[in-house]
């Protein structure tokens, strides 16, 4: 599971936490759903209350401050100096599609380590700005890694999928949830993936429901043994529900583009679902891998996600 026990804390790759829900891009297969979300920000004072409760037992390399489209937040530099301050990650990191990058100030720059640029076709910041930033990332000394991304994995779906070997499949072999520790953190919640916490709005959209996202959900300050509870969740291998609507890491690679007016007003109307999304090819590979990494875990004892 590539967690490890150091100082009395669980320690793990990463967690994440959404600082704007919404996006200024419409990107299709967003893997957080962004296009489909109402126009929301999270209050600073629930972040760092759980923060403070997380950070006694909880430390992680990276906290992914993202979105939606993060730099949305006029509170930004709040959000990043009270990740800070909690001292529960090595870096503060922040991905952004850097439309508005360009126009950040000082303060913004001397709060964040790293930052994570992907750029979309026909949606990249300006020659002119993408020059600023690069100087003011040599500036402030924060690492800057752009991403041209031509395609995205597909992910969520509108169709849901039944409970079985190959949903269970999915779960294993997903990336997000087992190798980088894309742990969403969310209204005092800790969900494994970004797709539990923002799938019932999703839904909602088709005029479907049916999922409660507490299933998937652990609760940071409704536990009486944070640390033990927190690993038990962690560690646990049961297939999410949220699962049934998400094609994981074996998803079809399509296209990147924004979606059209009519999909975005009812994302039913473009069928996603396993007969059409999913990738028996990248399926069967990686469910090799997921095999392949437990018989190395037999001969070697060393974990592997």
């Amino acid at each position: 599971m590539l967690y490890t026990i150091q100082d009395g804390k669980i320690r793990a790759k990463a967690i994440e936490y959404s600082v704007s829900y919404h996006c200024n891009l419409k990107c299709s297969a967003c893997s957080h759903m962004s296009p489909f979300i109402a126009k929301k920000f999270p209050a600073l004072d629930s972040f760092e209350r759980d923060l403070e409760v997380l950070g006694k037992v909880l430390h992680v390399g990276d906290i992914r401050m993202l979105g939606g489209e993060p730099l949305l937040n006029p509170q930004i530099v709040d959000f990043l100096k009270a990740a800070r301050r909690s001292k529960i990650a090595d870096q503060i990191m922040l991905t952004t599609n850097g439309l508005l990058l360009a126009g950040m100030s000082d303060e913004f720059w001397e709060s964040v380590d790293f930052i994570w640029l992907s750029l979309y076709p026909n949606r990249e910041p300006p020659a002119k700005a993408m020059e600023k930033i690069k100087a003011r990332a040599k500036e402030s000394n924060t690492r800057l890694d752009i991403d041209p991304t031509s395609h995205f994995r597909a992910t969520y779906l509108t169709e849901p999928q039944p409970k079985d070997m190959i949903t269970d499949m999915i779960f294993k072999t997903c990336g997000s949830a087992h190798n980088f520790h894309c742990h969403m953190l969310y209204e005092g919640k800790i969900h494994k993936c970004a797709v539990p916490p923002f799938l019932s709005e999703f839904l909602a959209t088709m005029g479907k429901s049916g999922y409660d996202s507490s299933v998937d959900a652990f609760d940071v300050h409704a536990s009486n043994d944070l640390f033990s509870d927190l690993k038990e969740f962690l560690f646990k291998a049961e297939t999410l529900e949220a699962c049934r609507w998400c094609a994981g890491y074996v998803g079809k690679w399509e296209a990147h583009h924004q979606l059209d007016p009519a999909v975005l007003a009812n994302p039913g109307s473009e069928v996603r679902s396993r007969a059409n999304r999913l990738s028996w090819k990248h399926f069967a590979k990686e469910t090799a891998s997921y095999y392949s990494r437990r018989a190395t875990e037999k001969v070697t004892g060393t974990p592997q996600w």
